[in-house]
């Protein structure tokens, strides 16, 4: 492609939808992972593809959007010319019959079931009728797999990787969760970090990999294989080291510091005493010093 691409942000009207702008090195990243397992110009499905930015490093031969901000829709047309198959409505109002080589989505983070509308919410539970409540990133999942071959790639708010009322959710991905990856610094309005997933349709294996991402440095920070576990999708975490303490050093200096101020408090009371005549009770306070010390010694021997 060489026309350059045209954005569309409109922050106070996207803010409504809870939509954040990808960064450069976050698309490279979702297109790296494309042509990974989907290959070169595929055709794309995204349910909120606004003015397809998320796609435009993938180069697919067509991008199938659903949007509802109409002025995204018409720089998406822009952007792609003839390559643009665009639905300007909701969502969860799509019933289209479209099948592409994946789904690529950067879908609305936390909107809330009950402020649906009415029929969306109708559509939503003809489909899934435990879906009752909570927030409906999951529906944006489930909803647009359908459109997909096979692969589905998506970022998502990390919120659907532990919260209960996705906990179905999470049990009808399964075994299909090929990644499931942390990325860091990924958009250019939010320094939040998302999760980044990988679904695959036909996968049946119960391990998937995990990563984390930073597209600041562009530098992957770890990889891992994790067993699936539907109850919580434990996101990868670097361990921070433990610093290692020595503790006969550390005694050894508390000894030292002890004996030094008992040392120095003994040689200025006596230096009052002898230069000062002062009436301080130099040996009792050692009588004292050396009660105390006895009384550690019988504990210590009695192994108190």
């Amino acid at each position: 492609m060489t026309k350059v691409f045209k954005e569309h942000n409109n922050r106070k009207i996207a803010n409504q939808y809870a939509e954040y702008v990808t960064g450069e090195a976050f698309r490279k990243y979702v297109a790296g992972k494309v042509k990974q397992y989907v290959g070169d110009n595929p055709s794309v499905f995204d349910g909120a593809v606004g003015s397809g930015q998320l796609e435009w490093l993938v180069e697919p031969r067509h991008v199938y959007g659903v949007e509802i901000q109409s002025a995204s829709c018409e720089v998406f047309k822009e952007n792609y010319g003839d390559k643009a198959h665009v639905y300007n409505q909701s969502f969860f109002d799509f019933e289209e019959v479209v099948l592409a080589d994946c789904v690529i989505m950067n879908p609305p983070f936390s909107l809330m079931f009950k402020d649906l509308s009415d029929h969306e919410k109708a559509v939503i539970q003809k489909e899934f009728p435990w879906k009752k409540s909570g927030k409906i990133d999951d529906m944006f999942v489930l909803k647009s797999l359908k459109h997909s071959k096979r692969y589905g790639f998506y970022i998502l708010f990390p919120g659907v990787g532990y919260r209960g009322t996705e906990r179905k959710f999470r049990e009808l991905i399964g075994n299909q969760l090929a990644e499931l990856n942390l990325v860091q610094n990924g958009f250019e309005d939010t320094s939040i970090d998302v999760l980044f997933i990988v679904v695959d349709k036909e996968k049946t294996g119960k391990t998937c990999q995990r990563e984390i991402y930073d597209c600041k440095s562009g530098s992957q920070l770890l990889v891992d294989s994790w067993g699936i576990d539907t109850d919580n999708w434990e996101q990868p975490r670097i361990e921070a080291e433990k610093e290692v303490i020595d503790i006969d050093f550390v005694n050894q200096e508390l000894d030292r510091i002890v004996l030094d101020r008992l040392q120095k408090h003994l040689e200025s009371q006596l230096l009052v005493i002898r230069y000062f005549g002062a009436d301080i009770d130099y040996l009792g306070f050692i009588s004292k010093a050396y009660d105390i010390l006895a009384n550690y010694e019988v504990q210590y021997n009695l192994g108190g």
